[in-house]
């Protein structure tokens, strides 16, 4: 009985998550294998070849080829699923031994969540003149009223998935089950690009032509990649540091909902984590004005220069939170509807072509 090489494995593994509609899994275990064709002769490897070794030699690769610590992690862990599985099938003993050495976790990079100024100036943004940018900017602010929905999710919703005024849909890369209830400003959004195609099952005009899986999937992909494209120019247009993308409207619900003091396993929750470990990997960053305040505050308690300039901030921060509970009353009186953040409409109607 001939035995399967590892590339029949990632083939078959990708197919797998394909036919689960886990397409950025899949795209990470298409993406590792052409990682490993460019790294050796797969056709030859099976698994009996597998050594820690060529582990290390492949990750050491990797790195050298440019590739990031964390993409690199994440390739290594979709190998791991693939040698567990094999392990299964009696092709392999001890999966653990052939990943030491190799990283699997997490590097923390550069800053990915807007303040709540830069939340507030994209939501803000005067786009009349650019549609592409605004319907964009609306998906954006759209994506963290839903809790940072991911845009894939947001992307897939149906019609169906809305019961009473609430919303109910499972996340594509995990499965798990959300509910969230669809308040007014969530609805602005949703109306506005909302698909007027009796024939489609979606909610939204981004897979804008129902048919077969990959057709649909295409669309998928191409919208993502113009979202993206112009977020980028918006982030450009409003001379953000951070760059925006579709992930920073997660980023940004999580650490925006951290800074208000919101218990982790709440945060954890609302972005249905698995555990609150993985909820943590969002909110390690940590700006380097909140870390002088830090460092303000330790020296404080031995200096009494800092002692002194950390009492006059702290007596600012009152100020500013009793300011921001006055203006919070004055909006809910004025019944502004939006929380976070009022904006000028985009007067096209919605009309725009971003994923045109």
């Amino acid at each position: 009985m001939r035995i399967k090489t590892l590339k029949e494995f990632i083939i078959a593994h990708a197919e797998t998550l394909d036919d689960l509609f886990k397409f950025s899994a899949e795209h990470t275990c298409r993406s590792m294998l052409h990682g490993l064709e460019r790294f050796t002769d797969i056709e030859l490897l099976d698994f009996r070849n597998l050594t820690a070794g060529v582990f290390l030699s492949f990750e050491h690769y990797l790195l050298a080829s440019g590739c990031s610590p964390n993409t690199s992690a994440c390739y290594f862990r979709s190998l791991r699923a693939i040698c567990r599985q094999a392990e299964k099938e009696k092709l392999l003993k001890d999966t653990r031994q052939l990943f030491n050495g190799v990283f699997m976790g997490y590097e923390e990079t550069r800053k990915r969540a807007l303040n709540i100024e830069q939340l507030r100036a994209v939501a803000e943004a005067d786009l009349e003149d650019a549609p592409s940018l605004g319907m964009a900017r609306d998906l954006f602010i759209l994506s963290y009223y839903l809790r940072g929905i991911p845009f894939i999710d947001l992307a897939y919703l149906r019609k169906t998935d809305i019961h009473d005024n609430v919303l109910c849909y499972r996340r594509s890369k995990t499965g798990r089950a959300l509910s969230i209830t669809l308040e007014p400003w969530m609805w602005e959004i949703i109306e506005r690009y909302r698909c007027e195609n009796p024939n489609s099952p979606y909610l939204l005009r981004i897979i804008r032509r129902p048919g077969s899986i990959p057709e649909e999937r295409r669309q998928y992909e191409s919208a993502l990649r113009l979202y993206n494209k112009h977020l980028y120019q918006l982030s450009t247009r409003l001379g953000f540091g951070v760059r925006l993308t579709s992930y920073v409207a997660r980023h940004t619900w999580a650490t925006l909902a951290y800074n208000e003091d919101i218990p982790v396993a709440k945060i954890s929750a609302g972005l249905s984590h698995a555990s609150e470990e993985i909820t943590h990997t969002y909110l390690r960053s940590f700006s380097d004005e909140q870390l002088a305040v830090v460092n303000l505050q330790m020296a404080a308690l031995v200096n009494p220069m800092a002692e002194k300039e950390w009492k006059r901030k702290e007596k600012e921060k009152g100020k500013g939170n009793r300011n921001n509970k006055e203006r919070k009353s004055s909006k809910n009186e004025c019944h502004t509807g939006v929380p976070i953040p009022g904006r000028k409409r985009n007067d096209s109607g919605g009309k725009g072509t971003v994923f045109n």
